[in-house]
């Protein structure tokens, strides 16, 4: 009698999506996390636009 088995290749793609899900939404946090720590503001406008100096 032949045994019926599951693809397992299913599978381990599915749960490499997730652990690579899981790494962009961390590096994401950490990353904005560093930014507002830096600058000290969460608003892209001034993220975007480099401040002018008077001269």
């Amino acid at each position: 009698m032949d045994k019926a088995y599951a693809d397992p290749v299913p599978q381990a793609l599915i749960l490499t999506a997730i652990v690579i899900s899981f790494a962009l939404t961390a590096f994401a946090i950490v990353l904005l996390k560093r930014v507002y720590a830096l600058v000290e503001t969460d608003d892209l406008d001034n993220l975007n636009t480099p401040e002018e100096e008077d001269i």
